[in-house]
């Protein structure tokens, strides 16, 4: 391979594994959000690996014929480095915030939920209790 080759290829590597560090995120969240269960969290990991080795197999396939070379995975460290060092921390914060908007917003529509519950409840109540005392004032 020539070496305008292998500097794409070393491209190509680092921005898969920016867009790997970006699943890595995403990963991150999903599992932070589901809870850390000893055997969802075994499946979430075995996943994860899975759609990363799946995802460098078909990658390097059509970029090089599967060829391993050391710049491959240095591309590849390079790139998850740059994103760790970069977005990670922006994304990893919008989605905290999201996620106390979204348990906020679940709390109050809570909250107004059982409002309105207490005043259907309440109107139930004062609609039987008013029928009761028709009955009684009718006899």
């Amino acid at each position: 391979m020539i070496f305008s080759g292998q500097a794409s290829t070393f491209l190509l590597t680092v921005a898969l594994g920016f867009a790997l560090g970006i699943f890595y995120d995403i990963f991150r969240i999903l599992r932070q959000a589901f809870g850390p269960r000893v055997i969802f969290g075994a499946i979430w990991d075995l996943g994860f690996w899975l759609a990363v080795t799946l995802a460098l197999f078909f990658v390097l396939l059509h970029l090089n014929f599967g060829e391993l070379r050391f710049y491959i995975f240095l591309g590849l460290a390079i790139g998850v480095a740059l994103h760790l060092c970069s977005l990670s921390r922006l994304i990893m914060r919008a989605a905290t915030v999201a996620k106390k908007g979204l348990r906020r917003g679940a709390r109050c529509v809570r909250m107004k939920g059982s409002k309105i519950a207490n005043e259907v409840r309440c109107f139930g109540a004062k609609a039987f209790k008013s029928k009761k005392r028709f009955k009684k004032k009718a006899n």
